[in-house]
Formats: structure tokens, sequence, C-alpha cells
């Protein structure tokens, strides 16, 4: 062994101590350097290879599937409640206290219910561990303290102790024991005092991090050279929007899709689970929905061929794609792989690479064991896998290579839970295997020494930096609040000052681990944030021993982002398209103006370049087929009716026989449009809705003040608006005694805006482009809305008492349209006619900016992502205020 082994509290710090470059011309040996668990662990194998007979050691993983199975099986011996326990998470909780007790020195068992139960769980893991030769991770630490103790292991002439910040007893047993045995044990020695302290506030948490970014920026600039740390106590709460700022200002080329693989100049300790990486992700979920003995989710089947890593990922994107883009319309909410085979067959799409993996990967599952041992599994699992073509066809970059290796790690070690789980089945084994995946947790390896390290409070022990910055240092975070575990006697854990025992071990916690802070490198900036939305926050109280808070502004590094940027952009004018060619169509009819009026852009990528969004399935009917329904419905009940003397006439058995027929009808239509039959019973509750909708939306039609008849149902008509072909349909003409119409157009959605009718820009034309470019003698305009609860008309009208609560333009009621501005209904009809013209110029020009006035009118945007809404407010943010040049 090496003459010197440095024990390190964190992995971190000791493959820090063993990449330490050596001075120049100076002959170097790599430190031995490694964590408590590592050293034990290669002094538990050096046993085993000596022949001496050493427990069989279980992982975390084993130990907490163990601890589930001991607390399931106590529950169900009659605890009153135990359906309503949360198994994992009193496993878990359980696997903690025994750690605990292993650690700290404490005993199971007290005067309260948990902590009696607690005792007896214990108890039954301990024997079911001796019964099967086993030990736990504490256990076996204290078995190898004892051997130290009786002589045995080779031991290092010198350990130095680095980067714990408060040993737990069973640490300090080990450094006995090393001292004991002639082992000179140091603790690695501190640098001095921070020469240059600062404390800086932000208005909040975002702003701290754009602070943060920037101060980054600024550092490496100066000195490229320079080894920066940032430390967080809720480093989980600000990783991504921190992740992201240090992206734009340090790496800005990230932003292109094809360079999401680069190395970063930075590394983050906060690792993310194993199931959330690309690849395992993928591959968990090829291994179910290509396993899957009933049906799945076709959402599922879309992501998987919209993905990658499994067979034609790339050589086949397009074929799979129009694959992807066929099974949403043809094939249920509910489906199987077999039946989106069939369909690819069917359709002879260009992905034979695609389908042939598919088939073969659900022949290997279907042709699997009921049940068998993890071990089996896993090798059944990696059959799958290859069969799929998984990880795909491209070349992985360094973060999916190694979550792949990660991944196939634990499916080769998916046999040390035989003893533990016994035969199971295919699904079982699959769960069992995403929740390794879920608990692992994966922290890719970052090639040579990056510039900057984002830590938390822990993982900072023992490093040092050319300058630090430590955020969110809040009361409410530092001193952490205390976590006592609920499984063990609250008085013995602030005995023993056992881990987050009380407020009293957080304070002394947290006061050893600032004072090392303070000697972590020459310059250190502590922050704070002093709200959270409407939240106000305050500084920690450890900061009072530290000079006076200073403000720091988000403004700074949002200007440091973009000079940053600027020799990297190149700026292009985005809000005009070509304008249209003398002759060319463009679909969408009142669409086309609706969206225009509400957003140029969406407008023009929705219709001139007809990008749309894919159907999303549903299972059943989504609310447009309900609405096409209840419109075929309204339809035939009123072709059959023809007008409010036809309606007045019927008694209520023979209106309940006319609204049945015009629902078989409206179904029968659907269902010929469909192509196939809709289920029995579901036909039958969707029959049920459509009368008890129609007998309240007709009650009413009969209460209108003045006869009518309907002059035509769902009537199309073509007119040109400005040279562009406009196609509206008019769900319903009514014709008056006088002779004037009525144009509804029907609602099945209580969200509907008319306010806009007496504004620049029409975001509802349909009714206008009618009653203004179409028919002639319109009294008034309505929506019908045909809802359940509150069915009602609401729209504008030439007189009152037209419709019920349609106020007219005299009435005093009528809150749209100012009678400054628009004294008369020729006056509402000339408004819309130049509203519409100049947004149809607009199309014609070839307007296409992202232009809005208000948010909330995109939500039924197809197009809406390529608005890139996100990144036009960041540059927003960024841009100098008005005045200031930039």
């Amino acid at each position: 062994m090496s003459q010197t082994l440095y024990l390190c509290a964190t992995s971190r710090l000791a493959q820090t101590l063993r990449q330490a470059v050596p001075a120049a011309g100076a002959v170097w040996r790599t430190p031995q350097a490694l964590t408590l668990g590592q050293w034990l662990a290669q002094l538990a194998d050096a046993a085993l290879l000596a022949g001496e007979a050493v427990p069989i050691a279980l992982d975390a993983d084993a130990e907490r599937l163990l601890w589930e199975q001991v607390v399931a099986e106590a529950l169900a011996g009659g605890v009153a409640g135990a359906a309503l326990f949360d198994l994992a998470g009193l496993a878990a909780s359980a696997q903690e206290a025994h750690a605990l007790c292993r650690e700290w020195e404490l005993t199971a068992g007290g005067d309260g219910d948990e902590s009696r139960l607690f005792a007896d769980w214990q108890a039954r893991f301990v024997k079911r561990c001796r019964n099967a030769g086993w030990i736990d991770g504490g256990g076996l630490q204290r078995w190898l303290i004892e051997r130290l103790n009786e002589g045995a292991c080779a031991l290092p002439e010198r350990v130095v102790v680095a980067g714990f910040d408060r040993p737990t007893p069973l640490e300090r047993q080990l450094f006995a024991a090393l001292a004991g045995r002639g082992v000179v044990v140091e603790m690695q020695p501190l640098a001095a005092v921070a020469s240059q302290i600062e404390v800086r506030s932000g208005a909040d948490a975002a702003a701290e991090c754009h602070a943060v970014a920037a101060w980054v920026g600024e550092r490496l600039a100066a000195d490229p050279q320079a080894r920066l740390g940032i430390v967080a106590p809720d480093l989980a709460g600000v990783r991504d929007r921190l992740a992201g700022l240090l992206d734009e200002v340090l790496l800005p080329a990230a932003l292109r899709p094809d360079a999401a693989g680069l190395p970063r100049p930075y590394n983050i300790s906060l690792g993310r689970p194993l199931a959330e990486q690309p690849p395992v992700r993928s591959a968990l979920e090829l291994l179910a929905v290509a396993g899957s003995r009933g049906s799945v989710e076709q959402t599922r089947l879309s992501a998987l061929l919209l993905g990658g890593f499994w067979a034609g990922a790339d050589s086949e994107a397009d074929a799979r794609a129009r694959l992807d883009a066929a099974q949403r319309r043809r094939l249920g909410f509910l489906t199987t792989p077999t039946a989106l085979l069939r369909l690819g067959e069917r359709l002879e799409l260009p992905c034979p690479g695609t389908l042939a993996a598919l088939a073969e990967g659900s022949g290997l599952a279907a042709a699997a064991p009921r049940s068998q041992r993890p071990a089996a599994w896993g090798r059944h699992f990696r059959q799958m896998l290859a069969a799929l073509g998984w990880p795909g066809e491209r070349s992985l970059s360094s973060h999916e290579f190694q979550a792949r290796r990660a991944f196939l790690e634990l499916l080769d070690g998916f046999g040390r839970l035989d003893g533990v789980l016994g035969s199971i089945g295919a699904s079982t084994a699959l769960a069992r295997l995403r929740d390794l995946c879920r608990h692992r947790v994966f922290q890719p390896e970052t090639r040579g020494r990056p510039a900057v390290q984002v830590l938390g409070v822990l993982e900072s022990a023992g490093l040092e930096f050319d300058a630090l910055w430590v955020m969110g240092m809040n009361d409410d975070r530092w001193p952490p609040p205390p976590r006592p575990n609920p499984l063990l006697p609250a008085a013995a854990q602030r005995a023993a000052g056992s881990a987050h025992a009380s407020a009293e071990v957080e304070l002394d916690f947290a006061r050893r681990v600032q004072a090392r802070l303070l000697r972590s490198a020459p310059q250190l900036i502590f922050s704070f944030a002093q709200a959270d939305g409407n939240r106000l926050l305050r500084p920690s109280p450890l900061l009072a021993e530290l000079p006076p808070a200073q403000p720091l502004t988000a403004r700074v590094a949002t200007l440091a982002s973009r000079l940053a940027l600027a020799d990297q952009r190149v700026a292009l004018a985005d809000a005009l398209a070509p304008p249209l060619a003398p002759g060319e169509a463009v679909p969408g009819g009142s669409w086309l103006l609706r969206a225009q009026a509400i957003c140029p852009a969406w407008a023009f990528y929705r219709f001139r370049l007809a990008a749309q969004a894919l159907e999303a399935p549903v299972d059943g009917l989504d609310p447009a087929a309900r609405g096409t329904l209840v419109h075929a419905a309204l339809e035939a009940f009123w072709r059959a009716c023809g007008g409010s003397a036809a309606l007045a006439a019927q008694d209520a058995a023979a209106r309940t026989a006319a609204i049945a027929a015009a629902v078989a009808t409206a179904l029968a239509r659907f269902e010929q449009t469909l192509g196939g039959s809709l289920p029995a019973r579901f036909r039958q509750l969707e029959g049920g809705r459509l009368m008890r909708l129609l007998e309240r939306w007709l009650a009413l039609e009969a209460s209108r003040p003045q006869p009518f008849t309907v002059a035509a149902c769902e009537q199309a008509q073509e007119v040109a608006i400005e040279g562009i072909r406009v196609k509206v349909v008019a769900d319903r003409i009514d014709r008056l005694e006088d002779g004037r119409q009525l144009i509804i157009d029907y609602k099945t959605g209580a969200s509907i805006d008319v306010r806009n009718w007496a504004s620049e820009r029409l975001s509802e034309p349909q009714l206008p482009i009618y009653a203004a470019l179409v028919a002639d003698e319109v009294a008034g305009v309505a929506f019908a809305k045909v809802l359940a609860d509150k069915p009602a008309f609401t729209g504008v009208a030439d007189g009152g008492d037209l419709l019920p609560g349609v106020a007219g333009l005299a009435d005093g009621r009528q809150k749209l349209f100012d009678p400054a501005r628009f004294p008369d209904w020729q006056a509402v009809l000339e408004h819309w006619r130049g509203r519409l013209q100049a947004v149809a110029r607009e199309v014609g020009a070839g307007v296409a900016g992202v232009v809005f006035a208000d948010e909330a009118e995109l939500r039924y945007c197809e197009v809406l992502p390529l608005l890139r809404l996100p990144e036009r407010r960041r540059l927003l943010a960024a841009a100098p205020p008005e005045g200031e040049s930039g």
C-alpha cells in the first residue's frame, strides 16, 4: 500500500486530490485518495482474497428492498390502517434510522408507537440478514473496525483525514483504531481565512443566479486559468436556472441542438437519477412497450417513434414520423405494438429496420418465462435491447456513453437481488429495474478540470478555489432546518447529537461548514435573496459577523451575457415574410384572419407555411369531436323543425322525439365519417348527453321574443378580401318576419370573447366577415353558447328584443360599442369591413412579426413553439433600457 492514504469525506474531494497537478519539473506520484467507504471496501476485498469469512455486504439497493420486504411483512401482521402507509417511504425512513443507530450508537425502541414499530422492524431485518449471511453497510464498517483493533489488515504508515466537517462516532472509532495500530493520523491543514469577503443581496433567487453568472464571466475573462467555485445550500432549487445562465455566458453555442452535447466549462456536483438520462429512459420504455402483454397508450409509441436510441432512429427518421402521424389518425388511444406493426406494413412506409426490431423485441418478450430470478431477467433484458437496436445508430456523446455504461453495469448486477427477490415475473422485474434507475444518482465524469465547480455545501468539503461565491444564504436555508428521523426517539437523537437531530445540531454543523468555507478561497462572496415572490426573506443570522450586505442587480448578468454573445449573434429581421405573389392562394379561411389579428407570425407559420401540430390521441371523444356532434344534432333538428312556429307547436313528447331523431342522425353521420362504430355503451352515454344538452338549449330558443324561420344551416360562402379568398361557414341563418337575418355561430366552450369586435383587431372575425362582407340585411350576429349549465346568446344586434341576452346598439345595457364611435348599425358594419380589409392587407404584404396584445389569446395556437416566446423574453430582458445605448 502507499505510504500515505488520504481519507476523504466526498468522492469529489478524492478525485480532486488524485488529479492534483505537480509543480513543473517535480517527480509526482498519484496520491492514494479514497472515500471512507471505498477504502473499507478495499479492506473487505483483501480479507476475502485472503480466505477469511467475510459476510456478504448488501449494497444500498438490496438493503432498501430488504427493508421494504421487512416493513411489508410487519404491516401485514395486523397494524391498523396498514393499507394507508407509504411502504417505500417507511422503508427509506427505517433504512436511515438503522444507519443512524450504527453511526451514532443509538438504540431502537422507546415510548412512542413509531419507535416500538421500528424496534420490531429492526429485529426482523437483523434476523433476515443473519440467517442469509448478509450484513448492511454500517455493520460491515463496524466489523472491519473490529478487525483493525484485532491487528488484522495491512495499513499505510500515514492517514490524512480530509473534508470531515463533523465526524460521526463510527468515523472517530476508525481513526482511533488506526492510531492504535501505530498509523499516523493527521487532519488536512486548512488555508488562511479569506482576505476579501463580501456580502451581497439580490432581489430574488433569479437575480442571485444572474449575478453569479456575470461574476463567473467577468472573472474568467480577466483570468482564464482561475479556479472558481459556486456553493448553494439549495443546489437542487437553482441548478437548472444556473446551468442555463452559465451556458449563455460561457458556452453560447450550446443553444444549438447539434451542440447540446458539447463539454461544459463548468461542472455541477448534483447528479440526476439514472432513469432520467435519455439513453436509459429510452431503454426502459422500449422494454416496457415491447414487452407489454396488453394495450399501451398511443402516446408512448409516439415517443418511441419520434425519439432515438434504437433501430432506425436516424436512417428512418422521416418514415417513422409519417408512421407516427398515421397512427395518431388511425389507431385508438389505447393500442398495441402489434397494431402499429400492421399499420406500418399496410402503409408500406420505408422503415423496415424499425418494424423488424420492434417485431423481434416483442417476440423475445412473448417467449420469455413467466417467472425467473433477477439475474436471468438481466440477461433477457440485454437480449431484448440488442434486438431493438439499442442504443441506436449514431455515436454517443460522452455523457450518453457513460449513462449507457452505468445502465449496463446495473443490468449485469441485477443478480445481486436474487437472494432478496427470488423468482419474479417480467413486469415486477422491469418495475424493480426502473426503481433501481430512479434511485441510482448519475453524475457523469468530466474531462479535465473545469474552471467552474457548482457544489452543495457537503460536496465543497476540502476543496480550494481562487474565488468562491456562496449563494442562497437565507435564514430558512442556513442553518438547515432540523430533520430528526421519525422512527427514533427525538430525545435520544438530540442527546447523541446525531445528524439533523435538532436546531442546535444544525447550527453547529452550519458554523463548522461556514468556517471551512471562509478558508476555501482568498476571495469570497456570500449572497442572499430578499424575496421569494410575495414572501419577504431574511439573511442568515450567521452572516451577521461578516461585512454589511451590498445590493446586486440582475442587469449586471444580462448585460454581461449580451456582451459575451455579441460577437456570435447575427441580427435577422423576422417580422416580414415575402409578400403574396399574384394569384397565390392561402388556406385557412376566417382562421387565417383570426390568427393574423392575434399574432401575425401565427398566421404565417400555420397557413402560409402549412405548419400544424400533430393530432393528440384521446380516450374517447375530444372537445372538437363533441362540438361536431352538437353542430350536427342541431342542424338535423332545425332542418326537420324549420323555425319558431314548429318549435312552439311541439309538446314535450314531440320535442323529445324530434331531439332523439336529430341525435341519432348526428351519431350515424359521425360514425360514417369515423369509418367505424362507437362502442354501444359509449354511444348510449354520448346520445344521452346530447339529448340533455339540446333539451336545455331548445328551451332557451323557445323563449325568443320574435318569430323566426331557419333559412340555412352550415351554409358555406366564399368572399374575396383584398385579393385573399376566404371561405366562411355560417352554422345557422335565421330570417325574421321583417326579412332581416340573424347570423348565429354555435360554441360549446365557455370562453368566448366578443369585446374585440369594437377593437382595431378582430380576433373573432367569422361573424363580422359574414355580416359585413357576405350577407345582406343582417340585423345582428351572435354566438350561441350551447352549454349544459348556462346556455346563452352573446353578441350584438341592430335593435333590442331580437335574441335573449343580446342588447341592441341603442340599449343602455350594451357596453361593447361606444355610441360616439358607433352611432348606428351601419357604423358597426363599416368598422368590421375596414378592420378585416386591413388585416387582409397585412397578410398580402407579408407581415409576420411575433406581436400580440395578450399571451392568453395564443392558448389555441398550433404553432406556439415556432414563436420562440421564452427566447424572446430572454432577449428582451437583456436589452438595454429605453434611452440607453447597447
